[in-house]
């Protein structure tokens, strides 16, 4: 089973999902966790998908016979109390207010219902930022490195901070930890990943193409030799990464 499905097939073990006939998929995305929905509640249950993008709505809509709603999490246009589960994927830490989209939720879940707000660790993954700040001031790019290594938005609602974002909200609020690997079968293949978007990281706007990939050939010799230096001696690149979910219940 494919790393992603299982991560939302565990999200869905926190809970008796067997009996639940109506969901709530917000920031749904490719439709992985409507998937799982799907198959894990009860037969005939209602499920409803929401995205800010209507082609996720659309192809979720069509895959798994669901409905869908082109929405923000901010402001879902559905009557108070309607649903016995909401799954947020990693969704609220990109919310532009999220004290609002916390009360939409709770406003939305009926009596008795469950969150499931999944979010990583202020720490997950810290070794790959760190070594990405590190190639940055090898390469001269002081500046950069201090933006890289100043909180991003997903600090905004972590493992660690999501419970106090809940709380005001709901009865009680429960952090359930998942702690995996980021494995990347050669130091090649890190770098696939890092020159396709994390070493932009810290970065001021680039106005064109050519530029991030010149910034990506400045930067990649750097992070190369700390992979190397870090590899396994089988040549796996190996980061700590933790997960996980937090269980928010409705009075």
């Amino acid at each position: 089973m494919p790393a992603a499905s299982a991560f939302y097939d565990w999200q869905l073990s926190l809970i008796d999902v067997r009996g639940v006939y109506s969901a709530l998929d917000v920031g749904c995305g490719e439709g992985r966790m409507t998937q799982a929905l799907r198959r894990r509640t009860a037969p005939g249950a209602w499920i409803v998908a929401v995205d800010l993008q209507p082609e996720a709505v659309a192809a979720t809509r069509t895959r798994h016979a669901v409905d869908g709603l082109c929405a923000s999490i901010e402001s879902l246009p559905l009557a108070p109390g309607q649903f016995e589960l909401i799954t947020a994927g990693h969704v609220l830490p990109s919310a532009a207010d999220i004290p609002r989209a916390v009360s939409e939720l709770r406003r939305v879940l009926a009596p008795g219902g469950a969150l499931l707000a999944s979010a990583d660790s202020e720490t997950s993954a810290q070794r790959l930022l760190d070594w990405h700040v590190e190639a940055c001031r090898r390469a001269g790019l002081t500046d950069q490195a201090r933006r890289a290594a100043a909180p991003s938005a997903r600090s905004r609602f972590t493992l660690e901070n999501g419970v106090e974002a809940l709380s005001g909200a709901f009865r009680t609020v429960d952090v359930q930890i998942r702690d995996e690997v980021l494995a990347f079968p050669s130091v090649d293949a890190l770098l696939r990943l890092y020159v396709n978007g994390l070493c932009l990281r810290g970065a001021r706007s680039l106005n064109d193409p050519g530029q991030a990939e010149a910034l990506a050939a400045r930067l990649s010799p750097h992070l190369r030799d700390i992979a190397i230096a870090a590899a396994a001696l089988d040549g796996r690149v190996i980061v700590p990464r933790r997960s996980g979910c937090l269980v928010a219940r409705a009075a």
